[in-house]
């Protein structure tokens, strides 16, 4: 018969137990919550955070693994370690992990789940051919949908590097289509391969599929550097025409707008000049950072194009609504020095060479640098860094006939310093003549 004391302490036994086997339960479940979280952070992109939760579950899972390396939890906390793992680059403790984890499972399904990720692994080793049959395998008979997304997903892009194109295609739409979650990277992956294998059918596909996924404009950036590989593969015209569809797509309003500024960026580099216009002046009718970007690259469009100082004055009033946002304080800054420089430059010439530098190197207005360049060198000939204003006006013409006229012109400055060192000669006094252009343009400034 037991006394109080001996079922009391047997009693408390059973709560440590109880209480140790919930806190162990507890380390694995935190541990899977971390891993989800870290797969969707790296689904995003969001890569360094994603590492960081990574991290986060190989100290949680290897705590729990210790404390009971047999228990009932083994198997999930060797799993975890090895996927982790394997998805930080350690590659030589994953395979480690994986495979204990493998002799620890229980049924087919745990078997398969850690099939698929030695596959991975094996990929990552270099060792196609391997990793190929051990997707198939597990394809064969795996149920969990996000076990068998991610071995569609890996096996349909090695399919795709081993030149086995009708099987890759096919297995990145059962990606997306057996576990939802894996559908952008699967698109992602389609719109890459669709440009290196020159096949226009799925690239626009991949395009239109991204542009009806909600959660792909967290993406928008790798679309970006995609649409510029298939800009240079098949010119502008080309990769505008993908973007048809940008104004309509499941994203937020500004995840639209930044991809409406892109596709008019294509758009003017294909030569469509007033579509362009018409998406960007869209655009700058919003509010917000995209609509400032647009004003500010109608105006620097217009500086482009513009030979007439006078144009950039007209600008304020495109710039002025977007006065908040940083850029458009910058540009208006910049056009304010200018106006500045070319009224003064009716007393002192030399803020003309100063106002063309800043027209060239802050505004982007070739044509009007090139002016003020000429117009300095024309009013103050006998100024010895009036050749340097002619050379730097010879770099931006690219009429034969203009670049002619200012050659002739540098002939008659044959000896200065800046002539000299243009032809690669000895030129005695150079440096002295920078240090002293760069006092006069300092007093200029002020």
């Amino acid at each position: 018969m037991q006394t109080p004391v001996t079922r009391a302490g047997a009693a408390l036994m059973g709560v440590l137990v109880l209480a140790t086997a919930c806190t162990y339960f507890n380390t694995i479940y935190n541990a899977d919550q971390l891993f989800q979280e870290a797969e969707r952070l790296r689904r995003q992109g969001r890569d360094s955070l994603a590492q960081e939760r990574y991290s986060d579950v190989i100290r949680k899972a290897a705590a729990g693994f210790r404390s009971d390396p047999d228990g009932g939890w083994a198997y999930e906390s060797a799993f975890l370690l090895g996927r982790a793992y394997l998805r930080s680059g350690d590659l030589q403790a994953a395979q480690a992990a994986l495979r204990h984890s493998a002799t620890l499972a229980e049924n087919p399904d745990e078997r398969l789940a850690v099939q698929v990720f030695q596959g991975v692994l094996e990929a990552r080793l270099g060792r196609p051919a391997v990793a190929i049959d051990l997707f198939n395998e597990a394809l064969a008979g795996a149920t969990d949908p996000a076990v068998r997304g991610e071995g569609h997903l890996q096996r349909g892009r090695l399919l795709l590097q081993r030149d086995h194109p009708d099987g890759g295609w096919w297995d990145l739409d059962r990606a997306a289509e057996v576990h939802p979650p894996l559908r952008v990277e699967a698109a992602l992956t389609r719109l890459e391969w669709g440009v290196v294998l020159g096949d226009r059918r799925r690239t626009e596909e991949s395009v239109q599929r991204l542009l009806a996924y909600p959660e792909a404009e967290i993406r928008a950036g790798a679309l970006r550097e995609l649409l510029g590989r298939a800009e240079r593969r098949w010119g502008s015209a080309a990769v505008a025409d993908l973007l048809d569809g940008a104004q309509r797509a499941a994203w937020t309003r500004d995840a639209r707008d930044g991809l409406a500024l892109d596709q008019a960026r294509v758009l003017r580099r294909a030569g469509r000049i007033v579509e362009s216009e018409t998406r960007v002046e869209a655009v700058a009718d919003g509010r917000g950072p995209w609509a400032a970007g647009a004003r500010v690259t109608l105006a620097s469009w217009t500086l482009e194009s513009s030979d007439e100082v006078g144009d950039a004055f007209g600008l304020r009033s495109l710039l002025l609504p977007a006065l908040d946002q940083a850029a458009v304080a910058e540009l208006l800054t910049d056009i304010d020095e200018l106006e500045r420089l070319a009224f003064a430059g009716l007393d002192e010439p030399l803020a003309w060479f100063l106002a063309g530098e800043i027209a060239r190197d802050e505004l982007g207005a070739i044509m009007v640098a090139r002016e003020l360049f000429i117009a300095y060198a024309t009013s103050a000939p006998e100024q010895p860094w009036a050749p340097k204003a002619l050379l730097a006006a010879l770099q931006l013409t690219e009429d034969e006939r203009e670049r002619a006229r200012l050659r002739e012109r540098l002939e008659g400055h044959r000896r200065n310093p800046y002539v000299l060192a243009a032809r690669g000669a000895a030129a005695v006094g150079f440096e002295a003549l920078e240090e002293q252009l760069l006092v006069r343009l300092s007093e200029i400034r002020r």
